[in-house]
């Protein structure tokens, strides 16, 4: 996957921009998480004959300014599910490897994290996290993320931008670089949370323009 620099972020921010036509978009092909890999054997047996992780297509693009990065991600989604009271939000999650070459579908390990920003449908900006390990996530570094999210026709489309930056904690990413990257949704209408979600079977390589 390819990040294209682009002379103003600003112009990327809204997921229906014109700017993103001449922006192409990798199809992720996504699958259930393992249902064996599920820390909680309450979760395991719950699930065992229940589908879930059905959304099998995730549509990704990518920019950059130099400044910060913009990914414009799109899937299918029936209905509209948002975070109200006791309810499932739909959500996707981006993950970037902190340092090392850790297991994405492990999560990270303690000695090589994963940095996620996660959103949920229905919250104004996206949560930074980090990863050590299945079920070991806790707050990440701050990297100025913000989200610009829109529902219709059955499909979700929204942009999700962080600072380009490196640090403590923090996956980097730099213009010129490369990296990898992974991603999971969460139907809400089904459900779905934490573990149990469609995720992105291993890394996908993500180059930055210089």
């Amino acid at each position: 996957m390819r990040s294209q620099r682009v002379a103003a972020i600003e112009n990327y921010m809204d997921a229906g921009a014109p700017s993103w036509s001449s922006v192409g978009a990798q199809s992720i092909t996504m699958i259930p998480a393992p249902l064996p890999m599920q820390p909680n054997p309450y979760i395991q047996k719950s699930w065992k004959n229940r589908p879930y992780g059905l959304a099998n297509q995730l549509f990704v693009a990518c920019v950059h300014d130099g400044r910060r990065a913009a990914f414009r991600l799109r899937w299918h989604s029936a209905s509209k599910t948002l975070a109200q009271g006791e309810d499932f939000p739909d959500g996707v999650a981006i993950a970037l490897p902190v340092r090392g070459d850790p297991p994405l579908i492990l999560m990270g390990t303690p000695d090589e994290p994963i940095h996620i920003l996660l959103w949920q449908a229905g919250l104004p900006e996206p949560r930074s996290l980090l990863a050590t390990g299945i079920g070991s996530s806790r707050s990440g570094p701050s990297v100025g993320a913000s989200v610009h999210a829109h529902w219709a026709d059955g499909r979700w489309a929204l942009v999700v931008t962080r600072d380009l930056s490196s640090g403590v904690d923090i996956a980097p990413l730099e213009a010129g670089g490369a990296t990898r990257v992974g991603f999971a949704l969460w139907n809400g209408a089904n459900k779905e949370r934490a573990g149990i979600k469609a995720v992105s079977g291993d890394w996908t390589t993500l180059t930055l323009d210089r």
